[in-house]
């Protein structure tokens, strides 16, 4: 994001979004094979939602940078989605507080009739989010995880990773996790879908990975068709840049995944009490595995206890 300020008082005036951790470390500590800046600062910040944590970077604290629309269509990360109880939903407050509604119409559309309406909006920085409201039976209907959920306003669910060629991501991310996608969507047509993304005759496919406290979603368009990018990212433009997974043995995990055949992008190194090493999936997204060294235990998913219940309203 171009100011870090900027963004924790854009959503933390709708969503829980609370800063727990935030400093500037030199440029030159993070690889060059991920960030192309070598001199000077970047501003990290740690962000507490009740299902995941955000890692906020500022590239130039001392500079605004420009917004930077990526299409819903990709290549790469386009968005996370924000889900809240449908009785209570975060369309409206996400509205009036500035988000610029990429969905066609006055409200969320409903897909199907299936109890869950959507929405795709991009915030002043121009990344954009998913609104999701759901019944709140459904929320109930998951068991623990759903409980937990609804002892917030809203949480994270997932992250969208738009792919030219979804059945190579689906097996790059079937060998990192060692089972397959939960769910899965053929190519389809609706005109609720052209509605979302305000794209007309749109066709989509999707694949889901439960990944414990949120999904990772792979979505394909073939029309129209998602590009094909191969050339590796790196951190220094305004958007969805890579995930983490937390791990307990980066060092196993990384001897694992190359006797699988992945290529690593960085050594593991040190950041921000973090010992984390990245890699490229096949269409040169970033995406890193990092385990904790110095970092406060509450910092870690491990230790989270998923929801941060100390966090959560009283039921």
């Amino acid at each position: 994001m171009s100011d870090i300020d900027d963004t924790l008082a854009f959503y933390s005036a709708v969503v829980p979004y609370e800063l727990v951790d935030r400093q500037r470390v030199d440029a030159k500590l993070v690889p060059k094979e991920i960030l192309g800046k070598r001199e000077g600062e970047i501003e990290i910040a740690l962000v507490w939602t009740p299902t995941v944590f955000l890692r906020l970077i500022d590239i130039d604290p001392e500079t605004k940078a420009a917004s930077n629309r990526r299409p819903a269509t990709g290549p790469g990360y386009t968005h996370i989605c924000f889900q809240s109880p449908a009785d209570a939903p975060k369309y409206g407050p996400f509205k009036d507080g500035g988000l610029d509604m990429l969905s066609r119409g006055d409200g969320p559309v409903d897909l199907g009739g299936y109890g869950v309406t959507y929405a795709y909006g991009f915030d002043p920085d121009g990344i954009m989010i998913e609104m999701e409201q759901v019944d709140r039976p459904l929320i109930e209907a998951s068991g623990y995880m759903g409980q937990q959920r609804l002892r917030h306003e809203a949480w994270i669910t997932h992250l969208a990773n738009v792919t030219a060629v979804k059945p190579a991501m689906v097996e790059f991310y079937r060998g990192i996790l060692g089972y397959g996608p939960q769910r899965e969507i053929p190519p389809m047509r609706r005109k609720t879908f052209d509605n979302v993304v305000d794209i007309d005759d749109v066709e989509i496919s999707a694949s889901w990975f439960d990944v414990g406290n949120i999904q990772l979603e792979f979505w394909h368009y073939s029309q129209p068709e998602t590009p094909l990018r191969r050339e590796p990212r790196k951190l220094d433009e305004i958007g969805y840049n890579g995930f983490a997974f937390e791990v307990t043995d980066l060092d196993g995990t990384i001897a694992r995944l190359r006797g699988l055949g992945m290529e690593f992008a960085t050594d593991p190194f040190e950041l921000a009490g973090w010992r984390i090493a990245f890699a490229h999936d096949p269409e040169g997204n970033l995406l890193a595995f990092q385990q904790r060294d110095t970092a406060r235990p509450e910092f870690s998913i491990e230790d989270m206890r998923w929801f941060a219940l100390t966090r959560s309203p009283e039921p």
